[in-house]
C-alpha cells in the first residue's frame, strides 16, 4: 500500500534551505524505494518506491524568506509548499495541518524547543538540527513529551549514517577487539557571513 509522508519545515536559512530544503526536493521528486534502501538516487525510484513524500509547508520568520524557498522547491520540483512566516509560524502549521507526520526543524539553536514541543503535543514526529537544545531542562521537557506521546524526535547527526562511516565501523568490527576509544577529524572549509549567525550569542549551552 502505497503511503505519503507529509512534512513541514521551520527555517530555511543556511542549514534549512541549502540542505534540508534540497533534500526534501529530491524525496519529493523520486520518492524512496524502501526495498531498495535507496534514497532520490536514479530516476527509477518514483516507480519503485512504495512511499511519497510531500513538502506541504515552509516557515521562515519573514515573509520574503518564505516566499523564495517556496519559490525555489517549486523550481526544483513542480510543487510550491503553502508558505508561513512570524516569531512562531509552527502554530498556524500544525493547525492547518492537523495529518502532518513530522515538523523539520532548521531554525536558530535557541529556537529549537518551543516548535519541538509545540509538534509533539499535537502527535507530529520531529527532525531537529543539532544541537537538540540548549539546557538539560529543555532535554528532559522534550524526552518527556517524546515518551508520552510515543513520537520520534530525531536529531540530524547525518555524518553518523555515511556510508563510509559506516564501513569503517564493520572493517574493524570483530578483527581487532572491542573500541574502547576513537577520535576523528572532520576538515570541511566553510566560508559563512558574520551576519548569516548574527543570532549565535544566544546560543551558547555553558
Amino acid at each position: 500500500m502505497e503511503q505519503t509522508i507529509k512534512i513541514a519545515l521551520v527555517g530555511a536559512g543556511m542549514f534549512g534551505g541549502d540542505v534540508h530544503l534540497r533534500a526534501y526536493a529530491d524525496l519529493q521528486r523520486f520518492g524512496i524505494a524502501g526495498q531498495l534502501a535507496r534514497v532520490g538516487l536514479d530516476k527509477f525510484n518514483r516507480d519503485l518506491a512504495p512511499v511519497k513524500f510531500d513538502l506541504v509547508a515552509v516557515a521562515t520568520r519573514s515573509q520574503k524568506s518564505a516566499e523564495k524557498s517556496a519559490a525555489a522547491f517549486k523550481e526544483w520540483t513542480g510543487h510550491s509548499p503553502k508558505c508561513y512566516f512570524g516569531d512562531e509560524p509552527w502554530h498556524d502549521i500544525l493547525r492547518d495541518f492537523p495529518d502532518l507526520d513530522v515538523l523539520a526543524v532548521a531554525t536558530p539553536d535557541h529556537l529549537h524547543t518551543q516548535p519541538i514541543l509545540a509538534a509533539l503535543a499535537k502527535g507530529v514526529h520531529v527532525l531537529t538540527e543539532k544541537p537538540m537544545c540548549l539546557t538539560t531542562h529543555e532535554a528532559d521537557q522534550i524526552i518527556e513529551a517524546a515518551r508520552t506521546q510515543n513520537r520520534i524526535v530525531a536529531v540530524d547527526m547525518h555524518k553518523r549514517y555515511d556510508p563510509d562511516h559506516l564501513r569503517i565501523r564493520d572493517d574493524i568490527q570483530n578483527r581487532i577487539g572491542a573500541p574502547l576509544y576513537g577520535t576523528a577529524f572532520l576538515e570541511e572549509p566553510l566560508e559563512v557571513s558574520t551576519s548569516t549567525f548574527k543570532w549565535v550569542e544566544s546560543s551558547d549551552p555553558f
